[in-house]
């Protein structure tokens, strides 16, 4: 690869030099890793295994979480909804769920594009207006 001569590019065009190499960057890191994927479930599936039998010990449960007994804690209302299948829904806190990766899979964006876009809100969310309105601002 030939060096690029940028001592001569002014302050305004080095920054937007930065900006797109910066937007190229994720966007190359996002192909790379749906290739891998891809490539990595089909390896495992043409030998006739799961992602849990290949890492047991990711997807084992561990002893705080087995035996705990359940918290009193308060059920917390679903923010996001699949618009295809309504039952689908997701709080938005802890692990992204099965059809968010999907979707922001098929889509070929990210799981925060999906959460900022109003479409997946829940309308039934006790704060589904306020969620809305802030996502248009």
């Amino acid at each position: 690869m030939s060096k690029i001569d940028i001592s001569k590019l002014s302050y305004k065009e080095l920054r937007e030099l930065m900006e797109q190499t910066e937007e190229e960057v994720e966007t190359r890191k996002e192909q790379a890793i749906k290739d891998l994927r891809a490539e990595f479930n089909q390896k495992l599936n043409d030998a006739g295994f799961s992602i849990r039998e290949l890492y047991p010990e990711v997807f084992k449960p561990t002893a705080a979480n087995a035996s705990a007994p359940a918290k009193n804690k308060q059920s917390t209302p679903p923010k996001y909804r699949n618009p295809v299948n309504p039952e689908e829904t997701w709080t938005g806190r802890g692990r992204v769920i099965g059809w968010v990766l999907k979707l922001a899979e098929e889509k070929g964006t990210t799981v925060d594009a999906i959460k900022n876009d109003p479409a997946y809100l829940n309308p039934e969310h006790p704060n589904y207006k306020a969620h809305t309105a802030e996502l248009e601002k």
